[in-house]
């Protein structure tokens, strides 16, 4: 797909400002039609999309942002076979153009791959490189004239294929990971999610998921996890949550409780797979069935959830199938947003990382938390070694949860290399 804005094939001294703005508003709306297009086709059906134009966009953003207490820009990172595109939309609604022909799509890819192998290697310190690599590739461009000059704290990142799962939080400045300034969100366009922003106080969440499978690797610790987030809720909810595990996570009962209960969030601790090919070879894994990716759009919500939470999810990395498949995850289930993960993270880390998740979402003295800055506040606290394991506990700032002794964790484990937090990640909606 070739999505270029820039105006090189004239001379743009010649044109008035204003006719310039007008001719790259254009462009981007084509942009925007190419990667719905993707999805559509992906998917095999019409997707909701709304003609937005970069004003109109910006106006969104700033009414998000005085809800939320946010500000918030976004960033179209498109690989290109020669060179990188990028694109920012200004807070005014200006387009930004810049085109980094030192990062070719092979160049570009290989530096991902290269990057996931390193963050694989959790036994030792990481190396940077990469990193820093694709930072200064993506980010540096508009650091300092517009990310710095206008406080960005909030970025959309809208990536296009080839390089849709990369995990943005890592990328490194030389002295900072991207996650410890900004809310990362991935969206599959701008023209695609629905800017709505709901607070999660109150919440009612279905959890369900499964330790064991007849015919799947177990998850020792999902049943910890769900009942944690239960028990949390439940002091910090007047609303009853619903918990499905193991043999009663079933089709039937998961479609029977969407029919009667508008719940807010939805959340799935299970084997989730993205894989090659068309959307019915990904799935998420039910006790004794998979519901796959086509037939999510089916699903009797009562009422859509605003957030749905797979916490156990597996992409196939390189694939451009699985990759629209997991960035399309929030369209086809019809939710507003979707949090998932790049990686098979640890079950351990996975549950560190999802108790202090919801503890940030469903804070009763924050009105204004964002679903993408209470994952930010997770992340951050695992990085900083605030969470970690020790002697058959979960250490956090909140408060020890005491772990099975089955799981045997005596020696202390910090969660602070970006293996086991930077494969979280927000898609769709940040609000």
């Amino acid at each position: 797909m070739t999505i270029i804005l820039n105006l090189s094939s004239v001379n743009a001294q010649l044109i008035p400002e204003d006719k310039q703005e007008a001719i790259l508003n254009s462009k981007m709306l084509k942009m925007e039609e190419k990667l719905e297009n993707e999805y559509e086709t992906f998917f095999q059906r019409n997707m909701i999309a709304k003609k937005q134009s970069s004003l109109e966009m910006a106006s969104i953003l700033a009414d998000m942002d005085e809800k939320t207490g946010t500000n918030s820009a976004i960033l179209w990172v498109i690989p290109e076979e020669k060179y990188l595109h990028l694109v920012y939309l200004t807070k005014k609604g200006k387009i930004i153009v810049r085109d980094i022909n030192d990062a070719p799509f092979e160049k570009i890819t290989k530096t991902i791959d290269d990057f996931y192998i390193e963050i694989d290697q959790i036994n030792n310190p990481i190396n940077l490189t990469q990193s820093q690599q694709l930072y200064n590739w993506i980010i540096k461009p508009f650091q300092q004239e517009f990310l710095d000059a206008e406080n960005i704290n909030n970025i959309l990142f809208c990536i296009g294929n080839g390089v849709r799962l990369l995990p943005l939080s890592a990328l490194h400045d030389g002295n900072n990971f991207l996650v410890e300034k900004y809310s990362i969100t991935r969206i599959p366009a701008f023209n695609l999610i629905n800017a709505q922003y709901k607070p999660m106080k109150n919440a009612q969440i279905l959890a369900m998921g499964a330790s064991n499978f007849p015919n799947e690797e177990p998850l020792p610790a999902v049943t910890l996890e769900l009942e944690n987030i239960v028990q949390k809720l439940a002091k910090l909810s007047s609303k009853s949550s619903q918990l499905l595990l193991n043999e009663d996570l079933t089709l039937n009962n998961m479609e029977s409780q969407l029919q009667t209960n508008g719940f807010q969030i939805v959340h799935l601790a299970t084997h989730a797979n993205f894989n090659t090919g068309d959307a019915n070879n990904s799935y998420i894994q039910l006790w004794d069935d998979k519901l796959t990716l086509d037939k999510m759009s089916n699903l009797p919500w009562k009422t859509p959830p605003d957030l749905l939470v797979l916490s156990a999810c597996n992409t196939a990395l390189g694939d451009r199938s699985s990759q629209l498949g997991f960035t399309g995850i929030a369209l086809q289930s019809g939710v507003n947003s979707a949090l998932g993960t790049l990686w098979s993270v640890s079950d351990l880390g996975t549950f560190a990382l999802i108790t202090e998740f919801y503890q940030q979402l469903v804070n009763p003295s924050d009105n204004n938390m964002t679903k993408t800055e209470a994952l930010r506040q997770a992340q951050n606290l695992l990085l900083q070694e605030k969470i970690y394991f020790e002697n058959n506990y979960l250490i956090t700032p909140h408060g020890n949860i005491k772990i099975p002794e089955s799981l045997e964790i005596k020696k202390k484990i910090t969660l602070s290399h970006p293996f086991y937090w930077a494969g979280f990640t927000l898609i769709s909606s940040p609000w």
